[in-house]
């Protein structure tokens, strides 16, 4: 197939994610398949004629997928089954917020063909994208992510910054590690208060010391 040859339907909405560059884009007649080039995570993009129709496609989507489904209008914005519903114009910027929200939360060090690679682990936040969009919240201004790693042995959290600093006062040296897995928490700028995932707040007294001053600061600034 020809790039001429795409119907005009998908040559509009390709036109509005190509400049995009977090994603390699797979373009065909009736689907446009992206790729996130950090984690791997795989995005569709399809159309359909009416809400009805992207219903039907959107109770489809397997869990864990990523689907936005574009539909004719100029105003729909709705979630159906973890799926995007929406008007062309709302297109581009949520791509950039799904990918906003495909945030680094670890590595492994494994043996391939012998030699030793780092797999780098992503997490996709969706629920608090979804809540992010309908408070009209937008990323490094009224909230940022934070790496924090849940201590073993205080079972407290700790940032990625201060996590040497910190387990050295319990015996372990990090570079001996082969692997991190990290909780990737929201800071709030809007009420300076730390949430998890699932948008519940994690109180200060749950991080280390050094952590919580960390935390000061960055609320303060």
């Amino acid at each position: 197939m020809k790039f001429e040859e795409l119907n005009e339907k998908i040559k509009k909405v390709y036109g509005k994610v190509r400049t995009i560059d977090d994603f390699h884009w797979h373009i065909s007649d009736n689907l446009i398949h992206g790729i996130h080039k950090k984690s791997g995570l795989r995005l569709e993009i399809r159309i359909a004629e009416s809400k009805e129709a992207a219903d039907k496609i959107a109770q489809k989507k397997e869990p864990g997928n990523l689907m936005v489904i574009v539909v004719p209008g100029k105003e729909t914005f709705y979630v159906n089954n973890g799926a995007f519903v929406l008007a062309l114009k709302f297109l581009r910027s949520t791509i950039q917020d799904i990918s906003d929200h495909i945030v680094w939360a670890g590595f492994k060090v494994v043996e391939r063909d012998g030699a030793l690679e780092q797999e780098d682990i992503y997490e996709y936040l969706g629920g608090r994208l979804i809540e992010h969009i309908k408070s009209g919240m937008v990323n490094g201004k009224d909230y940022i992510f934070w790496q924090f790693y849940k201590c073993e042995h205080c079972g407290k959290y700790v940032d990625i910054e201060n996590l040497v600093r910190h387990m050295k006062t319990h015996g372990e040296d990090v570079k001996e590690w082969s692997e991190e897995k990290y909780e990737v928490l929201e800071l709030s700028f809007e009420d300076k208060k730390v949430y998890n995932k699932f948008g519940k707040e994690v109180p200060l007294e749950e991080f280390v010391e050094e952590t919580q001053d960390f935390i000061k600061e960055v609320f303060e600034s």
